[in-house]
């Protein structure tokens, strides 16, 4: 029996042995336990909060057939993202101003559990669920979060699945698109009553293709360029059972598959290219594709111990595969100080070598690595009153093991003057990395939710044991080594409600973020500590459902200590391809949020919501970061207090509104998003300067473009089954340089049209 399979039989015969008793099931049970999943809840359950969150709901995805987390991410105040292909495949998250660098520092989690590939031992695997066949989104930001890790620098983003409905239930959705996209979600479910309690269930796929939006140029052996798209497939099975026993209780079963293929890859282009064509792909990057595999499953038990104590169990375990075959360098006649693809990019033999124009040799590097992760977590909630004050006390408990294994190895191609490919070399397995890194953690907390009038307290804490191995299978290099040491987060925060319509709060919160083992298994000086912060938050909110009316205004101010740069391609890391402590980072800003429908108070025939949201954010160096000792990936080096942390807009804004009269809907969104600096040292000439040197040419040097994407969605309701819509993404057809990571120029998406029906009963 596999060490997964133990850890599930073990969770189910505990739940087994704890509560056999018979009798009855409560009929809230469902609404229980889907809170206790939950980090908002819904909607509404934002205003309760005494802290800053976000919940986006089905409707919100739904309405203009989204897919790509960056759209949606961008309307929540406080959360910005850092585009790199286009269809938000590979996100790099922020919140408040923390490094968005493959969403290290945000803690994802899908239904309630880690899900990210090996979020202790690979936090930079830069990986999000798919954002379409989620039913929810949440994020929270500030104190609200202590509960969570272990990445609470920046934030937690919760993706809710679809649920198991109560009662029989069908719905599908089939889309068509420029660029060929073909899209469909269909699920089918029901819960039934039998005699020995209910039995649900919910059948679920999304699958995903297009031909991608850029094109590889043609060479003397290669024509096919037109497919830079994906391919994408999720079936999802969900089985839950609420037996009739004395105390409530409910089981549930779920099992998730991502098959995804994707052409995409690494290399951008120079500034000039780019402004030239800049949906053109070089012809050293047509072998470039990412194959995946994702493997998730969980078996859930709840349990109301009484009306006023429940305990959720949940062991958990994910498998993910993926080998990414992309551009890795230019080798000769490339000098070896140009060969990093953000140099070779601008080197004149290099970029003729990239092109097909010029004889040389370039290497693919194949990225091929195996994620594990497995894992049992409880929360017990208990609600009691003391004298005057009202009090809701979690307790939690998480056991969690992942890993990551890499073996990978290089192609090196050999290419006449025309482009065409003479002569192919591989190395052997393992040879361009053959290490395995671990981690153990136990994490336990515990919060108090403490109402007293109108006042309502929330403090908590959190603690965790972390063990970490790093092992290094390739000769020469430092085999094995490891450490165990304790982390610690903790929080609080205050609600005052002046009246049924207006509260203010505010709270701190010591956030933590955990190295990986390449770093944090480090001994003596060059040890890499765990990244901390102290974030501040003040805010009021005003919400007023009989006017159409609410506001939100927010202040933050979050001292980051010991910022962790992960070792990744074109970002980061230190020489010796480790994680590394760069220094502090101060961020500070102002979210605002209002929402009006004016059509609530004037009695109009159609229904008229708008919304404006609004980041303002500074986000700078407290100290200068040298050059000595890491890696000429890392971006942050040059940098001097006082500079710009790189891809953090200082200013981000959403608008947007809705018509919705008889079986008619437009949607009009619009998205603001500030031109922002690619490095740490704020460089605008295109040159590495760091480490003393006149300066190379460099394409991840400078700024990326300021834009305002518009959408729009018209939908039309045939009958209370079918709907009938037409989505149109970047109206405008704006042509933006959305990164320079990780190797030059790259653009957002262009003008895309879908259309489709909808149908549920």
């Amino acid at each position: 029996m596999s060490y997964f399979q133990k850890l599930l039989s073990g969770g189910v015969v505990l739940s087994l042995l704890l509560f056999p008793q018979a009798g009855f099931a409560a009929d809230d049970g469902k609404k229980q336990i889907l809170d206790e999943v939950k980090v908002v809840g819904s909607k509404e359950s934002v205003k309760d909060i005494a802290a800053s969150a976000a919940y986006v709901d089905v409707q919100d995805i739904r309405k203009h057939s989204y897919d790509n987390i960056d759209r949606i991410l961008r309307k929540i105040p406080g959360v910005y993202t850092r585009e790199e292909d286009g269809f938000g495949l590979f996100p790099n998250i922020s919140i408040r101003g923390v490094d968005p660098g493959r969403s290290s520092k945000v803690t994802i989690m899908e239904d309630g559990i880690l899900t990210a590939p090996a979020p202790y031992s690979a936090p930079a695997a830069y990986y999000s669920p798919t954002a379409g066949r989620m039913s929810a989104i949440e994020v929270l930001k500030g104190s609200s979060q202590v509960r969570y890790g272990p990445h609470t620098t920046g934030g937690v983003i919760n993706y809710l699945s679809t649920p198991i409905p109560d009662s029989e239930q069908f719905y599908s959705k089939v889309v068509f698109g420029t660029y060929g996209e073909v899209r469909n979600h269909t699920y089918f479910g029901n819960t039934i009553e039998t005699g020995s309690g209910r039995f649900g269930f919910l059948i679920e796929n999304y699958s995903r293709r297009n031909n991608g939006f850029r094109e590889i140029q043609a060479t003397a052996d290669f024509r096919n360029g037109d497919d830079t798209g994906l391919e994408n497939t999720e079936p999802m099975l969900k089985l839950s059972f609420e037996p009739n026993t004395a105390m409530y209780q409910r089981f549930e079963f779920k099992f998730g598959y991502t098959d995804r293929d994707a052409n995409e890859s690494y290399l951008g282009q120079t500034d000039v290219d780019f402004r030239n064509n800049p949906f053109r792909r070089l012809p050293a990057s047509r072998f470039d594709n990412i194959d995946t595999e994702h493997f998730r499953t969980y078996l859930r038990h709840f349990i109301e111990l009484s009306d006023k104590t429940n305990l959720v169990t949940t062991a958990y375990g994910n498998h993910f595969f993926r080998n990414w075959q992309k551009l890795h360098d230019c080798r000769a006649p490339v000098p070896a100080a140009n060969r990093a693809l953000s140099k070779c990019l601008l080197d004149p033999v290099g970029s003729a070598i990239l092109n097909g124009t010029a004889a040389g040799d370039w290497r693919l590097r194949n990225n091929n690595r195996k994620y594990y992760l497995y894992g049992i977590q409880a929360s017990l909630t208990h609600e009691f009153s003391a004298g005057a004050t009202e009090h809701k006390v979690n307790f939690g408990a998480r056991y969690h093991y992942d890993q990551i294994r890499r073996f990978q190895f290089n192609e090196t191609y050999t290419q006449g003057a025309t482009g065409t490919i003479i002569a192919r070399a591989d190395s052997a397995p393992g040879s361009a990395g053959d290490r395995r890194q671990r981690t153990k953690a136990l994490a336990l907390n515990a919060e108090d939710q403490i109402k007293y009038g109108r006042w309502t307290v929330k403090p908590g804490a959190r603690y965790e044991i972390v063990r970490q191995r790093f092992q290094n299978f390739q000769a020469g290099s430092e085999a094995e080594r490891s450490r165990t040491y304790g982390v610690w987060a903790a929080g609080g925060s205050a609600d005052y409600r002046i009246n049924e319509a207006t509260n203010v709060f505010f709270g701190i919160n010591r956030g933590i973020s955990i190295p990986s083992p390449s770093g944090s298994t480090k001994r003596g000086a060059d040890q890499v500590n765990e990244e901390t912060s102290i974030a501040y938050e003040v805010g009021t909110r005003y919400n007023r459902p009989d006017s159409g009316f609410s506001v939100e205004l927010i202040g933050f101010w979050t001292d980051f200590d010991d910022m962790i740069v992960t070792d990744v391609t074109g970002a980061g890391g230190a020489l010796d391809g480790r994680d590394i402590n760069i220094g502090e980072v101060r961020s500070r800003g102002i979210e605002f949020k209002t929402t009006y429908d004016p059509s609530v108070r004037q009695g109009w025939s159609f229904r008229n919501p708008w919304y404006f949201t609004m980041t303002y954010t500074n986000a700078e160096f407290r100290n200068a970061v040298a050059s000595t000792g890491i890696s000429e990936d890392n971006i942050f080096t040059g940098a001097v207090k006082g500079n710009d942390v790189p891809n953090i807009p200082e200013i981000q804004f959403a608008v947007g509104t809705s018509i919705v009269y008889k079986k008619f809907t437009v949607n009009i969104d619009g998205q603001y998003i500030d031109s922002t600096f690619t490095t740490g040292d704020n460089a605008t000439n295109l040159l590495d300067t760091t480490g003393g040197l006149p300066g190379i040419p460099d394409v991840r040097f400078g700024k990326t473009d300021s834009v305002f994407l518009l959408d729009a969605s018209f939908a039309y309701k045939a009958n209370s089954n079918v709907n009938l819509f037409l989505n149109l993404r970047n109206l405008t057809d704006e042509v933006y340089l959305a990164s320079r990571l990780p190797h030059g120029p790259r653009a957002g998406a262009p003008f895309q049209m879908f259309g489709g029906v909808e149908i549920s009963f």
